[in-house]
């Protein structure tokens, strides 16, 4: 097996909004991506495996095991539209030979879907006030984002999976965004999470469907 992509279903979406968490040290971006998929109420549609992730299986909570995988959930009741991905902690692919492959299967999903934008989602590492850094592919992106309170990234590199994603969506003419909150000793992740999650809202005039009643 090299690559499988499981669909469960087809979801007819609408220009939907593509949220990639990355699980970092930190497992922030998973963390971010499983709050949406609550908020939103998305439904586990497609799951990913490849033969680049780790050499080892999953137990679950039950004491049944699967191999590792990314999650894919959508949501036609927010608006817009949402796609949210997800791995497990523990892939790691910074491995050139694979890793490529695997984020690109990532990219590409959300331009079968017609994402309207993918937006990244990971930590950055740094001595600085905790503020959070972005980057995007267009500059009309990085000022939206600036103008909401984050700072942009300059003159510098993105390494790892994050910066292939977005190298990737600008290959393929998807506009793309980075958000990375820096985390540090004084900032929590739920701060940081709430934090995350209010930028996405605001930029993007992210709604969720309406609660139920009890």
């Amino acid at each position: 097996m090299e690559k499988l992509l499981v669909k469960r279903y087809t979801p007819a979406l609408s220009s939907p909004l593509y949220v990639v968490g990355l699980l970092g040290p930190s497992k922030l971006g998973g963390v971010v991506a499983r709050t949406l998929i609550s908020r939103a109420e998305a439904k586990l549609f497609a799951e990913l495996y490849n033969r680049h992730f780790p050499d080892h299986v999953i137990i679950t909570e039950d004491g049944t095991c699967r191999l590792p995988r990314y999650e894919f959930h959508e949501s036609s009741l927010s608006r817009p539209n949402l796609l949210t991905a997800c791995g497990d902690y523990g892939i790691d692919l910074d491995d050139p030979d694979g890793g490529y492959d695997v984020l690109e299967e990532l990219v590409l999903l959300g331009l079968g879907y017609r994402a309207s934008c993918l937006v990244l989602i990971d930590t950055i590492q740094t001595d600085l006030d905790g503020s959070t850094y972005v980057a995007a592919t267009k500059t009309n992106l990085c000022k939206g984002l600036r103008s909401r309170g984050a700072k942009v990234m300059r003159d510098t590199q993105l390494p790892g999976p994050a910066g292939i994603i977005l190298g990737i969506c600008r290959f393929h003419l998807l506009d793309a965004v980075g958000i990375f909150p820096a985390l540090t000793q004084e900032t929590g992740i739920e701060a940081c999470t709430e934090a995350t999650l209010k930028l996405v809202e605001d930029f993007f005039g992210l709604k969720y469907p309406p609660a139920k009643p009890s």
